[in-house]
């Protein structure tokens, strides 16, 4: 009994210890929460800034990658059917191997436009990207949306050894992404 009293306890430790670091604001960003500008308000909602790093492994080979979101009011702002003004947002990517960086680049809506329908160039903000682990290389998904909506156009960033990228449309189905969701991710 008393073995499994402190299994009680440890377990929680241990699943907290190996959970990557999100601080309760990044718990906040990655969930998309807008936020108006400071007291001097423009009206612009933006998002969150966020960080995120992990340690990936990808054909025996190990990679640390960081995630970083902000949103950029140097870009054009976006409009809603509301007249809601929304700041666009910028992701910086980094990958490092071996102790090296071997890619480093910020990307916005424009990278993605050509994958994109003409109404998310339009109306869309960069709202998401994160490591793919069902799919095989350094594959990240990276999704345009609606401001504060389910409307989302998904695409996928590749990077390859070389530190060059593709980019594409995801086409997997909802199915897809469930059978391919035993990490949790």
């Amino acid at each position: 009994m008393k073995k499994s009293s402190l299994l009680w306890l440890i377990a929680p430790a241990l699943m907290f210890a190996c959970t990557p670091r999100q601080t309760s604001a990044d718990a906040a960003q990655s969930e998309g929460e807008y936020e108006l500008a400071g007291p001097a308000s423009d009206g612009l909602q933006r998002m969150h800034e966020y960080n995120y790093a992990d340690t990936v492994v990808v054909d025996g080979r190990e990679y640390i990658y960081r995630l970083h979101r902000e949103a950029s009011d140097s870009l054009p702002a976006v409009v809603d059917d509301d007249g809601i003004r929304y700041a666009d947002n910028i992701y910086t990517l980094t990958i490092m191997a071996g102790g090296q960086q071997f890619f480093h680049r910020s990307f916005t809506k424009a990278a993605f436009a050509a994958h994109l329908s003409n109404d998310f160039r339009q109306h869309g903000i960069l709202d998401g990207m994160m490591f793919d682990p069902s799919l095989p290389g350094l594959a990240f998904a990276v999704s345009v949306s609606m401001p504060q909506s389910d409307m989302v156009e998904p695409l996928l960033l590749r990077v390859d050894r070389q530190g060059g990228i593709a980019i594409e449309r995801d086409e997997r189905s909802d199915a897809d992404l469930e059978d391919g969701d035993d990490e949790g991710v």
